[in-house]
């Protein structure tokens, strides 16, 4: 099949259009590209946020029993029985107010037991398990001879379920100290470490995705943007030249004078024979001839004119310059140096040009 061909006119508007369609597609997936980033950055944050931020809580010290005890509820996370990646991070921080009166033997014990009820007569049975350190259910940490006025960080992975805390001074038989004891106890747990760990970093690969992938757009843009401003600056360039090109000469342009109405005016010729002077006696050959002269041209009729041409200048062109029309039937020289000469030209019937008199 015989290919279409469009108007010139069309072409022209397709070439104007094309490159404004690219543009506006691509700013306008710069636009989208942006909200993305905004959207995907904000998640990660809110994800990586809402992971590190921990829950606390306050473990009370009871004198009457020596040992600062509470259940801190249900532990939720994804982790599965035993110690894995999945565990939720516990932080108890211990502060010693004050410490018992025997300076020697002195162990400062921490525990987290997952049970039900934390009240139950079968909490030191699981200390016991817990300081054999067989089962993960059931964690146990140790300070020897803690100081009065020290803190202490015990830290614990848990599964999911529910815990209790139990924190007191024990001597080495194992009895536990009451009497001028003191404890300060706190926790800090992050059940959503995991839970919205791992969507935080998938939020946080798609954003690094979305910024390069914006990047790349406005560099492109950029580039179309930077392209169309030197387009510009040529066009205004050529515009700049083609007018001082249309100025001409760097002098006035010689004005246009009127062509002639006509022929040149026929000069009359004289009104009759010349007058003869008498001489004194020329010889008698010369007046023959003058009369032999005279009777074989005879005199010339009053009503015949008699042309005068007058001696025109010529100019030859042996140089390199060249002759410009200026309108009217009138030109101007062009040297070779691109300089004009201010004498108006008429052109010949044979080709040649002389300058112009009125």
């Amino acid at each position: 099949m015989a290919e279409e061909t469009l108007p010139s006119e069309d072409v022209e508007e397709v070439s104007e259009e094309q490159p404004e369609e690219p543009l506006g597609k691509l700013e306008a997936e710069l636009k989208r590209s942006k909200w993305s980033v905004f959207l995907f950055v904000g998640l990660t944050i809110a994800m990586f946020g809402f992971a590190l931020f921990p829950m606390s809580t306050d473990v009370p010290y009871d004198g009457l029993w020596g040992a600062a005890e509470k259940d801190i509820g249900f532990v939720w996370g994804p982790s599965a029985s035993g110690e894995d990646l999945m565990d939720v991070p516990f932080e108890l921080e211990v502060e010693v107010v004050r410490a018992p009166s025997v300076s020697s033997n002195v162990t400062l014990e921490a525990y987290v037991l997952k049970l039900e009820n934390c009240q139950s007569l079968e909490v030191s049975d699981f200390q016991q398990v817990a300081k054999q350190g067989d089962s993960h259910d059931y964690q146990y940490l140790s300070k020897k001879a803690p100081l009065e006025g020290e803190s202490y960080t015990f830290e614990f992975n848990l599964d999911m379920g529910q815990h209790c805390v139990k924190v007191q001074f024990v001597n080495d038989q194992g009895n536990v100290l009451k009497e001028n004891t003191e404890l300060k106890a706190k926790g800090k747990l992050w059940p959503n470490q995991v839970i919205a760990g791992i969507p935080g970093f998938i939020f946080l690969s798609v954003s690094i995705y979305a910024i390069l992938g914006m990047l790349s757009k406005r560099s492109r843009l950029n580039e179309i943007l930077e392209e169309e401003r030197i387009e510009q600056e040529r066009l205004a360039a050529e515009a700049a030249t083609a007018e001082r090109i249309s100025q001409g000469p760097g002098g006035a342009p010689p004005k246009s004078a009127a062509g002639p109405s006509g022929p040149p005016k026929s000069a009359a010729g004289p009104s009759g024979p010349p007058k003869q002077q008498k001489r004194s006696g020329p010889p008698k050959s010369s007046i023959t001839a003058a009369t032999d002269s005279s009777k074989r041209s005879g005199p010339p009729s009053a009503n015949s004119e008699v042309k005068v041409e007058p001696a025109e200048e010529t100019t030859s062109q042996t140089d390199d310059s060249v002759f410009e029309p200026a309108g009217n039937g009138y030109f101007y020289r062009k040297m070779a140096d691109g300089t004009y000469e201010q004498i108006i030209y008429v052109q010949s019937e044979d080709g040649t040009y002389t300058p112009y008199e009125e």
